[in-house]
C-alpha cells in the first residue's frame, strides 16, 4: 500500500480503535479508564487536524507553484472566442476548403488531435477546439447535451469567421455532437466522419463509485493531490505535460460530471435523429480483433455499422490494430478518411446535378 494510503488508514483506524475502547470502558463502569482514553482521543484528533491543515497548506503552495510553472510553460495555440458570455478555444491551421472541424470525446481536449491536425493541415484547413470546461475553454452555464454543444460549436465557428460548409470529424462522444450539428445545421455541413462513435443507447451514468472518485479529484486538485500522485494528465509523452496542466484542475472534473449527468438526455435527443439523406459520411470503427471481450466487440462493431445507415452516401472502415484511441494510434486512417470523404462529396454533388 502507498504511504499516503497507510497514513489515511492509520488516521482513521487509530481514533476509531480508541473510541471503541472508550465506549467499552464506559459501558463497563470503568470511568477512570474511559476518561483516560477520551483525553487520548482528543489529543490524537487535534494532532491529526493540525497535520491535515499543515498538509493542506503545503499542498496549496505546491499546486500554486505548479500552476505558475504551467502558465509559464504552456500557451494556448488558438484563440479564445466569446460565444455568449463565455469563451471557447479554437485552433485552426492550414488552407483550403472545406474546413475540417475536429470534435474530441468525453473527458478529453483538443490535444487528442495533435497527431491528426498537422497532417490534415498539409492539404486543407483544419480546426480543433475545446468544448466548454475542457482544455483552454471556459465553462458554460448551459446543459452539457448534444443539442446545446452543437449550438455552441456553430456560434464558435461563426464568431471566428470560419466559412461553412464544414467536414465534421467526431471521436467517441464527439460523434454524437457532430451528428446533432448536421441535423440542426445541414446547410453548414459538407460531410461527417464518425471515429468509433458512442452509440446513443450505450450512454450511461457513471457508477456511484466513479462519481465519488471524480468529486474527490475535483475537491483535492486545488491542494495538488491528483497532480502529486499522477492521477491526472498522462497520455503520449509529447503532450503529457500540457495534458497534466489542462486536466489537473477542478473545472475539468466538474465538466466531466456535468456531461455525464446529461447522458440520459443526450440519448433521448439522439433517438429521433432521422437519416441525413446523401450527406457524405464515413464511419471508422476500432479493430474488434484486439479487444478483451470478443462478444462485446462484435456488438460494438454492429453499433458502429448502424451509424453508416444515417446516409445513403456512406462508407464503413475499420482502423486495424487500433483500440478506441484511433486519433492517437492510427491518425493516418482519419487523414485517409478525410481525403476519401472529399471524393464522396464530389460524388454526391454529381448525383444532384440535373
Amino acid at each position: 500500500m502507498h504511504p499516503v494510503r497507510w497514513a489515511v488508514a492509520l488516521a482513521v483506524a487509530v481514533p476509531l480503535a480508541i473510541a471503541v475502547v472508550f465506549l467499552f470502558a464506559r459501558l463497563n463502569g470503568n470511568a477512570e479508564l474511559a476518561r483516560s482514553f477520551l483525553r487520548g482521543l482528543r489529543i490524537i484528533v487535534v494532532v491529526e487536524l493540525a497535520l491535515l491543515v499543515l498538509a493542506a497548506l503545503v499542498g496549496l503552495n505546491y499546486e500554486r507553484r505548479a500552476q505558475k510553472h504551467d502558465a509559464d510553460s504552456f500557451h494556448r495555440p488558438g484563440r479564445l472566442i466569446d460565444v455568449g458570455g463565455y469563451r471557447l478555444h479554437l485552433y485552426c491551421v492550414g488552407t483550403g476548403g472545406p474546413t475540417v472541424v475536429l470534435e474530441h470525446g468525453h473527458q478529453s481536449t483538443y490535444l487528442d488531435w495533435y497527431r491528426v491536425q498537422p497532417q490534415l493541415a498539409k492539404f486543407i484547413r483544419v480546426c480543433s477546439y475545446d468544448r466548454a470546461g475542457y482544455g483552454w475553454s471556459e465553462q458554460s452555464p448551459n446543459a452539457r447535451v448534444p443539442s446545446v454543444m452543437a449550438d455552441e460549436l456553430h456560434k464558435l465557428l461563426a464568431a471566428a469567421g470560419e466559412t461553412p460548409p464544414y467536414i465534421l470529424v467526431g471521436h467517441s462522444y464527439g460523434a454524437i455532437n457532430v451528428v446533432m450539428f448536421a441535423r440542426k445545421f445541414p446547410q453548414d455541413v459538407a460531410g461527417l466522419i464518425l471515429v468509433d462513435g458512442s452509440h446513443p443507447e450505450a450512454l450511461a451514468r457513471l457508477s456511484l463509485r466513479n462519481r465519488i472518485w471524480l468529486r474527490m479529484m475535483q475537491f483535492t486538485s486545488p491542494f495538488g493531490l491528483p497532480r502529486w500522485r499522477g492521477w491526472c494528465g498522462g497520455g503520449p509523452a509529447e503532450t503529457a505535460a500540457e495534458k497534466t496542466a489542462l486536466d489537473c484542475r477542478p473545472t475539468f472534473y466538474e465538466t466531466i460530471i456535468r456531461e455525464n449527468r446529461g447522458m440520459s438526455q443526450a440519448a433521448a435527443e439522439m433517438r429521433p435523429i432521422s437519416p441525413l439523406g446523401n450527406l457524405p459520411l464515413i464511419v471508422i470503427a476500432r479493430d474488434p480483433a484486439i479487444g478483451h471481450d470478443p462478444q462485446a466487440e462484435v456488438r460494438h462493431n454492429e453499433e458502429e455499422r448502424e451509424f453508416a445507415k444515417l446516409s445513403t452516401n456512406s462508407r464503413f472502415m475499420v482502423a486495424e490494430r487500433s483500440a478506441h484511441d484511433i486519433p492517437l494510434a492510427r491518425p493516418d486512417v482519419i487523414v485517409d478518411a478525410v481525403q476519401s470523404l472529399l471524393k464522396l462529396q464530389g460524388q454526391a454533388g454529381s448525383r444532384e446535378t440535373p
